[in-house]
């Protein structure tokens, strides 16, 4: 008999220790939601970590670590569930149908059969999964992502960190791939209502100003939050502004009460760092005018399509739909033209999308002042005079709505999707006299023309 048989294991006995008393663990204060915490890694349940992979390990790992480290919770009805990311195979999705493709993606509508997983906690302090149940989804196939870049990877991080901020953002429920072509595609919550663009298309005319801040002000809440992530967007336009209707008995009636998100990070990046190619990426129009140039892109440039998107919102139409989105539109930009507004446009709001579109970008407002002065703009329950002279400013400049002309002439080189581009020799920027008269001080002009 051997010395581990004779000596160890009758005195390891003797200790009354079995496996089963050795592994339990007291998990009582493993679930405190208040502070951010559900469960630590011995009580995750070994479902959702056991038994799958995505053949691609930063994609595993991102996964794992949402929903090793839960931070926040989902309510429906009474319950409250953990947020985090699932892998879901292929064929657990049904009824499949392209309904966007953007410079970099293809987008799909389809069926989820499961539905998200949502787990409740039990007294004893374990966690059974509910029910499944089907819901409609998005999915976004991020195209050539078979070797998963870090540019991609950055995206869906983005995406989460944005889910799980104190202003919930657009659902993103997990990832799969197409196991024909191996790409990989992000699972999202469906927006009902399309994006921004298609909204103006199809139903302007129903849109009041109320409705119009509505959009801005959601869309600034994204903004303001995604800037103190320490990203920036870098493709901010009508067309990545999604919009899901609100599912309150109060708002069921009203085909206008919808939430705005903003959506494709596929050209973001940390504020902090910057590719030192000379590419620009995007959609013309909404391009800030120092990216034009050849400028680094900061913060402040995605103010700049923030204005733009304003415009668009006033007037109806995509802006420069008239012309060719070339270097001759790049050059104008530059040397101060901006996109038209619609017939009674406040002046106030003018002149706060110009100041957004300012050729000099350290004149432009901040994420988080648009998102106080639309607030202000939106707070029904404000009684200062100067909120009620404001409410009335739009309400008046609603009167104008049915007399403004959303129809117009496309060039066919006018592209509304994110590309490349290369410019050089372009002139510094600067403002317009005109707008400069009307909604900029003499000051910021003069450094808007000698900052760049």
């Amino acid at each position: 008999m051997s010395f581990i048989k004779r000596y160890l294991v009758p005195k390891f006995n003797k200790l009354n220790i079995s496996n089963k008393n050795f592994l339990k663990m007291d998990h009582k204060n493993c679930y405190d939601p208040e502070n951010k915490k559900f469960w630590c890694k011995e009580c995750v349940p070994g479902s959702i970590i056991k038994g799958w992979t995505s053949g691609n390990d930063d994609i595993d790992n991102f996964i794992k670590d949402t929903i090793y480290n839960v931070s926040n919770g989902d309510y429906d009805g009474d319950d409250y569930y953990p947020l985090f990311l699932e892998w879901v195979p292929f064929d657990r999705f049904e009824d499949m149908k392209q309904i966007g493709e953007g410079g970099f993606a293809k987008v799909y509508s389809a069926t989820w059969i499961d539905g998200a997983a949502k787990y409740t906690k039990q007294d004893d302090g374990s966690w059974v999964k509910i029910r499944p149940k089907s819901i409609k989804v998005a999915l976004k196939r991020l195209n050539e992502s078979q070797n998963m870049s870090s540019d991609y990877l950055n995206e869906l991080k983005i995406y989460w960190n944005l889910y799980i901020c104190e202003y919930n953002y657009l659902h993103f429920y997990g990832m799969t791939k197409d196991p024909k072509t191996e790409e990989f595609m992000m699972i999202t919550q469906f927006a009902d209502k399309g994006n921004l663009r298609s909204i103006l298309s199809s139903n302007f005319y129903n849109i009041l100003w109320h409705d119009k801040i509505k959009y801005l002000y959601h869309s600034a809440i994204d903004l303001k939050n995604l800037h103190s992530l320490g990203f920036f967007h870098k493709d901010f336009h009508s067309g990545n502004i999604l919009n899901t209707s609100l599912h309150t008995s109060e708002c069921s009636n009203n085909d206008n009460s919808n939430v705005s998100y903003l959506s494709d990070f596929g050209l973001s990046g940390p504020s902090n760092k910057q590719k030192s190619d000379n590419k620009i990426c995007g959609v013309l129009p909404y391009i800030a005018p120092e990216v034009l140039n050849g400028k680094p892109y900061t913060l402040s440039s995605d103010i700049y399509s923030f204005g733009v998107v304003m415009a668009e919102l006033s007037s109806g139409k995509p802006p420069f739909h008239n012309r060719k989105h070339d270097i001759n539109l790049a050059l104008e930009i530059c040397n101060g033209l901006r996109p038209a507004f619609g017939k009674g446009t406040p002046e106030i709001y003018k002149k706060l999308a110009h100041r957004c579109m300012n050729a000099n970008p350290n004149q432009r407002p901040t994420a988080n002042e648009l998102y106080e002065i639309l607030d202000y703009w939106t707070d029904d329950k404000v009684n200062e005079k100067y909120a009620k002279e404001v409410k009335a400013v739009f309400e008046e400049a609603d009167g104008e709505i049915p007399n403004i002309s959303t129809v117009y002439e496309k060039d066919p080189d006018a592209i509304y999707t994110s590309r490349v581009f290369t410019f050089k020799n372009l002139s510094k920027p600067i403002n317009s006299s005109s707008i400069t008269t009307l909604y900029l001080n003499e000051e910021n002009n003069k450094e808007g023309q000698s900052s760049n």
